[in-house]
């Protein structure tokens, strides 16, 4: 196979975009997108970490910009929006026009089926889009072409990471006494929550589900906090990112630490978290291992220890579901 065609995960989330590729390059990029053409000025001769690219739907910017438009509606996955974020964050990993890739993606648990059965149009829309090649940067940039496109569910990608091994040559196989444990996943991601309880490639639908809790109403939470803390200003995202990395925020001109602000916003959601997670698996005697996944699990560390005796909170935890897409494709598209 020639070295410009790769396999990709493509974990393109509301909050992240996370990739990784078959010759070892990954990324974690926010999904931060905004409508038109920046007009931001570099005034010395820098260049502005703005980008800005043209599609059948008009313009848009990425990179440093100061207000993305929001991700967390339901046409996101097939919307032009997604394609740019996606473009861009392949563009970072130094592909373009001359790479092509078999890539697969991801959607929510309750988005990926309908009725006990595939969500078929919606599968079918995801997959189209990313292959509409429309996506062209101003200054002549062209992405990387996609040429196969398939779907798995978030969560369900997870799983698959975990069967699915790698040995030191690359080569990919499937773990027989793994597949046969009763697992359940739980990816805290940045707008959703999903639980999947596998066994065997079998879903375990009764136990398995979609809520709407992530880390974008995390940040949610805290922006009004902070709104109230500082009496009506109203911080901008770079600020509320600040504050929620840092716990610390600069507002008109002086430091202010906000570290229990961020506790209490945090807390908020994280119990709602917990009340789903428990709901959904409360008779887990019967579960091998239960894995937590997804970026804001790895925000959420110090407060998912001992949530059950056989939990497992993965050291690369946000890149599960990324890692277990880039094995799918391999696995289904190329080498067996």
């Amino acid at each position: 196979m020639s070295e410009n065609h790769l396999f990709a995960g493509v974990d393109d989330g509301n909050r992240e975009t996370k990739i990784v590729l078959s010759n070892g390059l990954r990324i974690s990029t926010p999904s931060r997108a905004m409508s038109g053409l920046s007009n931001q000025i570099s005034l010395n001769g820098a260049k502005s970490g703005v980008f800005s690219y043209l599609t059948q739907d008009g313009p848009f910017s990425v990179g440093n910009i100061e207000a993305a438009e929001d991700t967390a509606y339901d046409g996101y996955p097939t919307s032009a929006q997604n394609r740019v974020i996606v473009a861009h964050a392949l563009r970072q990993l130094g592909l373009n026009q001359s790479h092509t890739l078999d890539i697969v993606t991801g959607l929510p648990l309750k988005r990926f089926y309908l009725n006990g059965d595939l969500n078929k149009d919606l599968i079918g829309r995801k997959k189209k889009n990313l292959k509409i090649y429309d996506v062209k940067g101003v200054d002549g940039y062209a992405p990387a072409v996609i040429k196969r496109h398939d779907v798995l569910s978030e969560a369900i990608a997870g799983w698959v990471n975990y069967v699915i091994q790698r040995n030191p040559e690359g080569k990919l196989s499937i773990v027989k006494d793994r597949a046969l444990e009763r697992t359940a996943i739980i990816d805290i991601g940045g707008r959703t929550l999903d639980i999947a309880v596998v066994k065997d490639w079998v879903l375990d639908r009764d136990r398995s589900t979609t809520d709407e809790i992530g880390m974008i109403k995390i940040v949610t939470a805290l922006k009004d906090r902070l709104y109230d803390f500082f009496n009506g200003v109203d911080l901008t995202d770079e600020q509320v990112e600040q504050a929620l990395t840092t716990r610390q925020v600069k507002v008109k001109g002086k430091l202010h630490v906000v570290g229990e602000i961020v506790d209490s916003a945090t807390m908020s959601v994280l119990n709602s978290i917990k009340a789903t997670v428990m709901r959904q698996l409360q008779k887990s005697g019967d579960i091998d291992t239960v894995f937590f996944i997804g970026g804001t699990s790895e925000f959420l560390r110090p407060h998912l220890a001992d949530w059950f005796e056989q939990q497992v909170l993965l050291e690369d935890a946000a890149f599960a579901n990324a890692e277990g897409m880039l094995k799918y494709a391999e696995f289904a598209m190329g080498q067996k």
